[in-house]
């Protein structure tokens, strides 16, 4: 059987999202990430992607300033708070940026 591919389901990160727009820029993409899709450059904006790629994004990032906000609520006595992030993965800048700014604003 000789099948012609459809559609890619990008899943699994950033990474897969972006091999997949690497490989072809026809077949419809669709991913599903944590970060933010514009900011990466997966898409042009979220109401308007653009090109052969779409999907979902949980949008996790933009949690890093409201849970370090929680952390401070539970250990306010802390000063210094450690940030764990796998360089590897394209939405760990965008994340690190963020919580660095939420950390400025609280003191830490």
């Amino acid at each position: 059987m000789n099948r012609r591919v459809t559609l890619i389901f990008a899943t699994h990160g950033d990474a897969s999202a972006f091999a997949a727009k690497a490989a072809t820029s026809t077949i419809p993409i669709v991913f599903a990430n944590g970060g933010d899709p514009v900011k990466l450059g997966l898409v042009s904006s979220l109401n308007r992607p653009g090109g052969n790629v779409t999907g979902i994004s949980f949008l996790v990032n933009a949690l890093g300033g409201k849970r370090l906000e929680m952390l401070r609520e539970l250990v306010p006595t802390a000063k210094v708070v450690g940030f764990l992030a796998n360089p590897t993965n394209a939405s760990a800048q965008c994340e690190l940026q963020d919580v660095q700014a939420a950390a400025r604003a609280l003191g830490l």
